[in-house]
């Protein structure tokens, strides 16, 4: 009996069943492996909608990209009924092909070991990577990206359907530029604890503080949305110049997004409240904390960090 093809691509994927009754797990070269409800692959997941109401349709490539991105990762991606739209909104998906060029040349270069080598691109399994909709669009960024001189073609490499690739020193200049504007964001994630004895702190300290410099702060408590919140917490990290993290009730969720945010290269600001100070884990306690007493003196001290971190962000009067 013939593989059923990929829900997401439509190769064929190894699909073995879960211990649960309403989803199966889903092995693809293309998509890595994922698990997805049993409903979806019944119906198809072009008949679901998004967040505005709109059905997938021809945007099954969008959850190709996202499946490997997490697999490739370490990070096994889950899709059901109730998390496709906050899916969506989980990435930054580009809406250009220069976009779709960009993450093209961002792939190079995170598996580009050293500058000198060529890297090795299978045309037909990784361009859900650049977010291309089939193997012949994904070429044809590379191409692109070959006449623009901002990648090397050795040509063909071991495989029929792969072709070699390295940056061009314009390449890394460009790689450089691509990664600082990913981070030139005026939203400010807060890390903290929802508790209500940190309200104060919120209103008359982080919130204030971050709007005069300049930034837009956002706690996910207070923001609305749809879906599965850890889908929307990596979305809005994602979307951010800035993160704060405040260890203060030493919470393990700041520490995760903390650190999610170094991966991506965002800056972190560490706060703690001085009662709590002793409570750190020794992984964190290398950097260097704001130890806030009260509202005002951490309005004071943050504002004073942010102005001194970046370059242009003045305290407003």
């Amino acid at each position: 009996m013939p593989e059923s093809p990929c829900p997401l691509c439509d190769r064929t994927p190894n699909i073995g069943n879960l211990a649960s009754s309403f989803s199966q797990r889903v092995s693809c070269q293309t998509c890595g492996e994922y698990d997805i409800a049993r409903p979806i692959i019944d119906d198809g997941i072009s008949s679901y909608k998004d967040e505005h109401g709109n059905q997938v349709g021809n945007r099954r490539y969008i959850f190709s990209g996202l499946t490997r991105q997490s697999w490739d990762a370490g990070k096994r991606l889950v899709i059901n009924e109730t998390n496709i739209s906050a899916l969506l909104q989980s990435v930054a998906i580009p809406k250009t092909p220069l976009e779709k060029m960009d993450r093209a040349l961002l792939y190079v270069a995170d598996h580009q070991s050293k500058a000198d080598e060529f890297f090795e691109v299978f045309h037909g399994k990784d361009y859900p990577l650049a977010f291309a909709k089939d193997e012949d669009e994904f070429r044809y960024f590379l191409h692109r990206l070959v006449e623009r001189h901002l990648l090397e073609n050795l040509g063909l490499a071991g495989h029929p359907r792969s072709d070699s690739y390295r940056l061009t020193p314009e390449g890394w200049e460009k790689v450089e530029q691509i990664k600082k504007a990913q981070i030139d964001s005026d939203q400010a994630f807060v890390a903290m604890w929802f508790s209500d004895e940190l309200n104060e702190a919120w209103h008359q300290g982080f919130e204030p503080a971050l709007t005069s410099t300049g930034f837009d702060p956002l706690r996910v408590d207070l923001a609305e949305h749809t879906g599965k919140i850890d889908d929307f917490i990596v979305a809005q990290i994602r979307r951010s110049g800035l993160l704060v993290a405040d260890f203060t009730g030493n919470r393990g969720g700041v520490y995760f997004e903390a650190g999610f945010a170094m991966g991506l290269g965002i800056p972190v600001i560490w706060t703690c409240r001085e009662t709590d100070i002793d409570e750190l884990h020794f992984d964190t306690r290398q950097y260097n904390h704001i130890v806030w007493k009260n509202s005002e003196d951490l309005k004071e001290r943050l504002q004073n960090r942010i102005a001194a971190k970046f370059t242009g962000r003045t305290i407003a009067a």
